[in-house]
């Protein structure tokens, strides 16, 4: 295989512990919220159909935050995590992340923003199948135009710190799917971004794996990871520090139940 590596899709992430990583993105300045929503609406057109997804969401994420945000089917959520993740942008209203207004910038601008400061988790795992799993975490970094023995060092430090070292060069059909996972989660972290983005990260898994990989969410967010969970699941949702609830396009209000809630 080529110092280059195959063509694959256009979603990034990552970072680790230990590693040098690119600093040319910028990362948030103390005091400024990683998450600003604000009056947030996105409208689906079909013909002369509109469909509201949001309404009017507002939501703020601190540095360092772990917040779930939860709701059934067609609450809004995965709209929601698409905004967040600079994979769609709003209809109307603002979204800022780390300070930088994510609606004025270009296309080429978001793939940046993808790929070095937002670190993607998905239920599906979305690795290649070909690759071993350095060669998966490592895409972000290719993506970058990181060098080969870099790109190697801090995917490898990244593995370890998911407890993969010993599955470095394992593909994803040789691992269980907690480990597959956990290859993705490594992949999320190899760029050291801003933001974990966790969507439904647990709904593949068995308990156990799910347990694990909540953990290892929890350990990211002791370090000081801001981290962000999309999940429909109220167990899963009680893993975070503050659970925001979303139905119908909107952000709920109401009393805290179990971890601090907005709901």
């Amino acid at each position: 295989m080529s110092d280059e590596g195959p063509a694959a899709p256009d979603l990034r992430s990552d970072e680790t512990a230990e590693v040098v990583v690119d600093r040319t993105a910028p990362h948030p300045i103390v005091g400024v919220p990683v998450i600003e929503v604000a009056g947030v609406w996105k409208t689906y057109r079909s013909g002369s159909l509109e469909v509201d997804a949001l309404r009017g969401v507002d939501l703020c994420v601190d540095r360092g935050e772990y917040v779930a945000v939860m709701g059934p089917s067609g609450s809004g959520k995965s709209t929601l995590m698409h905004i967040l993740g600079c994979l769609d942008v709003p209809t109307a209203g603002t979204f800022r992340l780390a300070g930088d207004d994510v609606r004025s910038m270009s296309e080429e601008d978001l793939a940046q923003v993808r790929n070095r400061r937002i670190g993607f988790v998905f239920q599906q795992f979305n690795l290649l199948a070909t690759l071993s799993a350095w060669r998966n975490v490592e895409l972000p970094l290719l993506y970058a135009g990181i060098e080969r023995a870099e790109r190697r060092r801090r995917s490898l430090a990244s593995l370890e710190r998911v407890g993969l070292a010993d599955r470095v060069d394992h593909r994803p059909g040789e691992l269980s799917g907690g480990q597959q996972q956990r290859v993705a989660m490594a992949r999320a972290l190899v760029t050291d971004p801003d933001l974990i983005l966790a969507d439904e990260p647990t709904g593949n898994l068995d308990s156990v794996s799910a347990g694990d990989v909540l953990a290892l969410l929890a350990d990211l967010h002791r370090s000081g990871r801001t981290v962000v969970l999309i999940t429909h699941d109220t167990e899963v949702a009680a893993a975070a520090d503050r659970v925001v609830r979303i139905r119908d396009g909107r952000i709920l209000a109401g009393a805290p139940v179990g971890a601090r809630e907005v709901r």
